[in-house]
């Protein structure tokens, strides 16, 4: 029932949705041996690094920066906590009771933090991922569904995804997909066939791995396209170690497509766009939520809206480009050929 009702949620997310919006950037989690203030307090530092590396995306970068006076002060940041029993969230009674603690941060501090450190921001609008995963266990393989992954490997899968703030679904292998796609299309990495049998999904980036068990040893080869990248990687260890290394890879990818650092103080670029297709209230209305959400938007003004046509003035910080890249991954906006004579971007709202 519990992944039942995480595949609904994951499937909200793309069925004629508009990339992810992450809403867990700014928590960490962490096990803890009691509810002592003390060993609370202790944690703050290590889980506020993790929220930063949510935040900014890519490790390196954030390891480059001068942390300490920041980590050191990590309770001025922290907004509230919560102790949870994670068997009962992981739903495996076979198991004893685990305590942990989840500290929420504040958003508005954290990102100020990160900006005073001249690091980048990625927003919670994220390309959402599709996994297709194949598990080859002493010569038994099988490609693991949202319903039918061992606990083993999705409690650790789930972890990696949520430490780095990437919106990771799994494929629900029904009927429709065990038609579609089969052990050896993602064994050997034909493209076409994955690319169809993802459509149903659609994803703003396909994720394949192939993951060799040997006793406590895990070896995964990775490959990722959309979203601009497209990439092929190893990792290896025990399976949370090959899970974060991995899925901490494509994260470190994609921070670098759209993190970027923004000042603030500067004035913010406008931007004239005429968006087609605006046909009702109902367009209206998830075209301006839809925008309302991007961090990178301050303002956003209504030049005209005629018949089938929408103008709009925006306000942003940082590049164009990134911009443009969030526009594209969401697929609410289709760029569209310029018009002679119009300085204006051109744009249709897709149904």
């Amino acid at each position: 029932m519990h992944r039942l009702f995480i595949a609904l949620i994951l499937l909200s997310l793309t069925y004629g949705s508009h990339a992810a919006v992450v809403d867990n950037l700014y928590q960490a989690s962490a096990p803890v041996s009691s509810r002592d203030e003390q060993e609370r307090a202790a944690l703050m530092p290590q889980l506020l690094q993790q929220v930063m590396l949510k935040v900014v995306g890519n490790r390196a970068i954030l390891e480059s920066a001068p942390l300490a006076p920041v980590l050191s002060d990590a309770d001025r940041y922290m907004q509230q906590y919560e102790y949870r029993r994670t068997n009962i969230i992981g739903a495996d009674l076979t198991q004893p009771d685990e305590l942990s603690l989840t500290l929420r941060f504040d958003p508005a501090a954290v990102n100020r933090a990160v900006n005073e450190l001249q690091l980048p921001v990625w927003g919670s609008n994220r390309p959402d991922i599709l996994l297709w995963a194949v598990v080859d266990n002493s010569g038994e393989a099988s490609i693991l569904g949202l319903e039918s992954a061992p606990m083993g490997v999705f409690r650790p899968l789930s972890q990696a995804a949520d430490q780095r703030g990437l919106p990771v679904l799994m494929p629900l292998m029904d009927l429709q997909d065990q038609q579609a796609i089969d052990l050896s299309d993602i064994r050997d990495g034909n493209w076409s066939v994955i690319e169809t049998a993802s459509e149903r999904y659609g994803a703003d980036v396909i994720l394949t791995a192939v993951i060799g068990l040997s006793g406590d040893e895990v070896k995964v080869q990775w490959r990722a396209d959309g979203a601009g990248v497209s990439d092929r990687w190893q990792s290896q260890g025990d399976m949370q170690h090959a899970f974060d290394t991995g899925i901490g890879h494509l994260a470190d990818n994609l921070a670098l497509q759209f993190g970027q650092r923004v000042d603030h103080g500067g004035e913010a670029q406008r931007l004239t766009m005429q968006i087609k297709d605006v046909l009702n209230y109902a367009d209206f209305s998830r075209l301006m939520a839809y925008l309302e959400k991007l961090e990178l938007i301050t303002d956003i003004r209504v030049i005209n809206l005629g018949e089938r046509q929408l103008d709009l003035d925006i306000a942003f910080r940082g590049s164009f480009d990134v911009l443009q890249r969030t526009f594209d991954v969401g697929k609410l906006l289709i760029e569209e050929p310029k018009s002679d004579g119009n300085d204006a971007k051109q744009y249709r709202l897709t149904p």
